[in-house]
């Protein structure tokens, strides 16, 4: 890629649900830098969530789309959590303060392992290094990071592609595809289920593995052509 294609590669806003009643918002953007890619977002969850909060984070990938740096801030009622998570070569190390009180976690990282943040744009990075075919799945081992301190969990995470098709999206009808994320050793119906685009952007997600509930919609969608 040339240092002319530098900068803004998408931006977009989800508006988010629970429980199918509309309860907060996530606005992204992704940028192409010199050493990279750059996710940085805010997403805010409100009443009637069961847990309102403001996230906040910021995500470095190589241009190769493996992510290497991840710093969070997160709130929610008077606790604050900051978290700076690293990868050196493949091993992956994080500082945690929760109200100010610190911790340490440390870690492998292989090449074929993935990191999931509480953000879409994580899908994103994973289906970004793979091809569905329809049918087709991978599995891979996952550093999942997330509340209530935003530490690492090591997991196993499996994508199946489901259908294909067009999907209305603020651009108007795209191509599309259906995934389904599970956690093996879950069933894949304890997993939940997304659609997206060709560029790999989730356009709508579910609250579980079927289309049905809505968990996230992105309503606001901007990118920078190729």
């Amino acid at each position: 890629m040339s240092a002319a294609r530098l900068g803004l590669v998408a931006e977009g806003r989800y508006r988010i649900f629970h429980a199918g009643v509309e309860c907060g918002e996530e606005r992204w953007r992704l940028e192409r830098t010199a050493d990279g890619l750059l996710a940085i977002g805010e997403q805010v969850h409100l009443a009637p969530h069961p847990l309102p909060n403001r996230h906040e984070y910021r995500i470095a990938l190589t241009p190769e789309w493996r992510v290497i740096a991840v710093d969070i801030r997160w709130s929610v009622a008077a606790r604050r959590v900051v978290a700076s998570h690293r990868a050196s070569a493949e091993r992956w190390h994080a500082r945690i303060e929760v109200d100010g009180h610190g911790r340490e976690q440390q870690g492998d990282y292989p090449a074929y392992c993935e990191i999931e943040t509480p953000t879409l744009l994580s899908n994103a990075f994973v289906l970004a290094k793979r091809d569905f075919a329809l049918d087709g799945e991978h599995e891979f081992p996952v550093l999942r990071i997330g509340p209530p301190i935003m530490a690492v969990e090591p997991a196993r995470m499996c994508y199946r592609c489901v259908e294909a098709g067009t999907y209305d999206t603020p651009l108007g009808p795209l191509p599309a595809k259906r995934y389904v994320l599970s956690l093996p050793p879950e069933p894949e119906r304890a997993g939940y289920g997304f659609w997206a685009d060709a560029h790999d952007v989730v356009l709508e997600s579910f609250e579980g593995a079927e289309p049905g509930r809505v968990w996230m919609r992105l309503v606001e969608y901007r990118r920078t052509p190729d």
